[in-house]
């Protein structure tokens, strides 16, 4: 029987380790946190579970987009929940509002319902929403595509609005490739799991134990023994070695790396190109918990955008909040009323740089200040949509890319890992496979980010192994 060892487990490592475990390989998880799950994880407050990083998900509904993949992982067997299918996105901008439907053709009809003199250019927008394996999409802007066939701004900001806190809106290197597979299979459908984020990942692991592998928490990676040109043992922190015939990392590439710092077959040439990689903006999250019976749960997420638009709209070292996501978690709804709201707002890892040698509950004054001042700016946007909010109040919590760091071990608390760049795609996508040739990649740094990309990325490691 083949053994694997995958480090790591988030998303991607729990799906390799699955479908490997269910293919017949005696597979073992190491996980260097003392909770399993990565971004999906979710943990306890008071009395109330929040979601660090699964709010809803794309293309679950028959023959959808990830249906057949969720299928085959146990995932649709979860109480998944359909979001409105008239207004699954509500979008307020300083000069309308507007509501998403599901189903592509619904979805360009409503557009052209707002906005009649762009139907030429939302027809051809059905064609990419529709089209999203094309070899030129990597290599073509996402930002000067959609203004090449959209002359309106107002309708390039509510075609991305959703987009916003689902990838990195850059317009100098966002490829059109990752902004339509991140965008398209919500619009089939979008869903919500009725329950936090830990149940998506006991699924997996129960379902790993059951075919015969093993998970382990509080188990980090220090060092992986490269032995005649492969590897052979991951060490632990503990002194524990685990022996294998391939090993898988869902960890961060550049961290990957470093966990071979000694090898004969890793050349410098490729340790300078992972180290030359841009990442991705992290995220400021504010999460509310609120007094019973005081806001009613929308079954719907609403993003507020500011005077500048969507694209580039991270924070920055102004501090100043311009566009935010408001999602209400399924998991905690009684009798019709939410009792948390999670707010998600993008946020450059510049606008916490001072503090990344702080550490996680024994950061200075200035960078709580910091993160009252951001919170406060994201209620005002919040509640001037859902009037009474921030009376509503009872607790609040909040994190930055310093606290994505610092326990997803994500460098500079990137949310999407790598930037991928249209320029100059065989540089920034990156492969599942490295020079040690049984030791392999997976994760959000590799093809794609998000729930559905890391889910496609799982399949392209496999398919890499040569295991089908």
């Amino acid at each position: 029987m083949t053994k694997a060892v995958i480090i790591g487990s988030g998303l991607g490592g729990l799906e390799v380790a699955l479908l490997l475990a269910k293919r017949g390989y005696q597979v073992t998880v190491l996980e260097k946190q003392r909770h399993l799950g990565g971004c999906m994880q979710s943990y306890r407050r008071g009395n109330i579970m929040l979601d660090t990083g699964l709010h809803y998900v794309g293309g679950l509904e028959k023959d959808g987009t990830l249906y057949s993949q969720f299928q085959e992982l146990g995932l649709m067997t979860l109480p998944w929940k359909r979001m409105d299918i008239d207004a699954f996105e509500e979008i307020h901008t300083p000069n309308g509002k507007y509501f998403w439907p599901q189903g592509i053709d619904n979805f360009i009809h409503a557009m052209q319902q707002y906005f009649p003199d762009q139907r030429e250019g939302l027809e051809k927008y059905r064609i990419l929403l529709k089209c999203t394996d094309e070899e030129w999409m990597q290599q073509t802007s996402a930002w000067d595509y959609i203004n090449s066939i959209i002359s309106n701004p107002e309708l390039v900001d509510v075609l991305s609005a959703p987009a916003m806190c689902k990838m990195e809106l850059r317009r100098l290197t966002l490829p059109l490739f990752t902004f339509v597979h991140g965008t398209s299979a919500f619009i089939e459908s979008s869903w919500r799991l009725g329950g936090d984020g830990n149940m998506l990942v006991e699924c997996l692991v129960r379902q790993i134990r059951q075919y015969g592998g093993k998970v382990y928490a509080n188990k980090e990676v220090c060092r992986l023994v490269e032995t005649d040109g492969k590897v052979t043992a991951a060490i632990c922190q503990d002194k524990t070695c685990y022996e294998a015939d391939v090993f898988i990392s869902n960890v961060h590439p550049a961290v990957t790396l470093r966990l071979l710092d000694d090898s004969q077959v890793i050349k410098k040439i490729f340790r300078r190109r992972l180290a030359s990689q841009e990442n991705t903006v992290g995220m400021f999250t504010l999460q509310l918990q609120v007094k019973p019976e005081s806001v009613l749960y929308l079954n719907r997420n609403i993003l507020v955008i500011g005077q500048h638009g969507v694209w580039d709209n991270a924070i920055e070292e102004d501090y100043v909040v311009k566009g935010i996501m408001i999602s209400f978690p399924l998991a905690d709804v009684i009798d019709g009323f939410a009792t948390c709201i999670d707010i998600l707002a993008p946020m450059s890892w510049d606008a916490v740089k001072k503090w990344e040698n702080s550490q996680v509950f024994n950061r200075p004054d200035d960078y709580k200040e910091m993160k009252a001042c951001v919170a406060r700016q994201c209620i005002r946007m919040a509640t001037s949509v859902i009037p009474g909010l921030e009376d509503s109040i009872q607790c609040m919590y909040s994190s930055t890319p310093l606290t994505y760091r610092d326990y997803n071990a994500s460098p500079q608390g990137s949310a999407f890992g790598y930037r991928k760049d249209f320029r100059n795609p065989l540089m920034t996508v990156i492969s599942a496979r490295t020079p040690v040739h049984n030791l392999l990649l997976t994760g959000q740094s590799l093809m794609l980010h998000g729930l559905h990309g890391v889910t496609m990325t799982a399949e392209h490691t496999l398919k890499s192994m040569g295991v089908n």
